[in-house]
């Protein structure tokens, strides 16, 4: 597979004096060595963002009117856990698995393009241009969108054929197999349109500062070149930043409840705080509700380097975590018995975020129109509250790393 990094620069003062020999490009930053790079978990971005809103708690953010109806289409469920014996409720896109019923929820898929200007020199981080090195001639945008995400594909999970249908779907399935009738047409489906590109323009200075940084990033698998580019590129933006643009772009949009906003940006991350201090890095994505749950959207990263920057992290498989997070959790606050210390999860939290305690772990790759698509192993709903497994294989994640559920935290863990 080809991975990704954008060259874009603007030449003509290198080309207008027409030398023979082709010259260096522009640098980026800080030169940072992968491995000293961590995902930081989407919940605690969420949280950052709420805490500035004044919305940690739960009663303030049901207050908030959606921008327009209809509703987001969602169930209830409400299980015992067999952690702790506790009644836990909770919301779930789509309809109940028992019902049979399927669901189709309006999906706007939306390009962000980061302009940074650095020392002088305006880095470009865009996911609707090629970027030959590494996608050839496709774009991040348009891999996306004829991704398992939003295409059908065979999905066989823990040796359970569920289908051939997204990867949402597929997951939404399989965790819930024991409860679907032979045939059922339990379904919970995206359907997608592309909105107008959302182009944020920062100017960081000369070496970065806490709105944004570019850096770069030694050992990528594309996306260098040992004479012009010795170093990939990886851009950095503060959340506080890059969030009030997504809500600014679904108010101005018109953009509603019933619809589900998903933002791809391509080699950019997010940062907990200032974009400067790598101690804030990385989030690959988020989502967040405004309301309960209101107005829903979510924002992932397309990684074109091919684990080479974040290990188990390639093209969507970032978008996969915080998609199926969405569909499990679209406010972000379902409760569960407190589990971590795994995956992405430093502690402890208590919430049905099936990525995190995964994260990294990738699912067998899915080819379609000739490009392989890295999709990340999610936790089962039942891996989150105990007792028999509803899922496939009578196991507790998409893979099979889960072959019990989730330990109470601390010490968290897995049986």
């Amino acid at each position: 597979m080809k991975s990704s990094q954008l060259v874009p620069f603007a030449l003509c003062s290198i080309l207008c004096a027409a030398p023979a020999v082709a010259q260096p490009q522009p640098e980026a930053g800080r030169v940072v060595d992968p491995s000293t790079l961590r995902v930081i978990p989407s919940k605690t971005a969420r949280e950052m963002l709420r805490a500035a809103a004044g919305l940690s708690d739960p009663a303030a953010r049901s207050q908030i009117t959606p921008l327009a109806t209809p509703a987001l289409t969602a169930w209830n469920y409400s299980v015992t856990a067999g952690q702790d014996g506790k009644t836990y409720s909770g919301v779930i896109v789509g309809q109940p698995p028992t019902s049979g019923i399927s669901t189709t929820i309006p999906t706007v898929i939306i390009p962000v393009v980061l302009r940074i200007t650095q020392n002088g020199t305006t880095f470009v981080f865009d996911p609707t241009a090629q970027d030959t090195g590494c996608l050839g001639t496709s774009t991040a945008l348009a891999l996306t969108q004829s991704s398992p995400l939003f295409s059908s594909a065979p999905f066989t999970l823990n040796g359970t054929d569920v289908g051939t249908t997204q990867w949402g779907d597929a997951n939404a399935r399989g965790q819930f197999w024991n409860q679907l009738a032979p045939g059922s047409d339990y379904h919970v489906l995206l359907s997608t349109t592309t909105g107008p590109t959302l182009t944020i323009t920062i100017n960081a200075g000369r070496a970065g500062n806490t709105t944004a940084e570019v850096f770069s990033v030694s050992g990528t698998q594309c996306g260098t070149n040992a004479t012009t580019n010795p170093h990939a590129r990886l851009a950095v933006v503060n959340i506080n930043t890059i969030d009030a643009q997504l809500q600014s772009y679904i108010t101005s949009h018109g953009l509603n409840a019933g619809q589900f906003p998903f933002f791809v940006t391509y080699n950019a991350v997010i940062s907990n705080g200032a974009a400067n201090n790598l101690n804030n890095c990385c989030i690959l994505g988020y989502h967040n509700a405004l309301g309960s749950p209101g107005q829903t959207y979510g924002i992932g990263e397309f990684e074109g380097r091919n684990q080479t920057v974040f290990s188990g992290v390639a093209d969507i498989a970032a978008p996969s975590h915080e998609v199926n997070e969405w569909l499990n959790d679209p406010s972000g606050t379902n409760p569960t018995p407190a589990w971590g210390n795994i995956g992405q999860v430093g502690g402890c939290q208590a919430n049905l975020e099936d990525g995190d305690p995964l994260s990294g772990t990738l699912m067998p790759t899915v080819t379609l129109n000739g490009f392989t698509y890295h999709l990340q192993e999610l936790a089962y709903f039942s891996w989150f509250y105990g007792g028999a497994s509803l899922g496939t294989g009578g196991l507790f994640s998409s893979n099979g790393t889960f072959a019990g559920a989730a330990k109470l935290c601390p010490p968290g863990g897995t049986n």
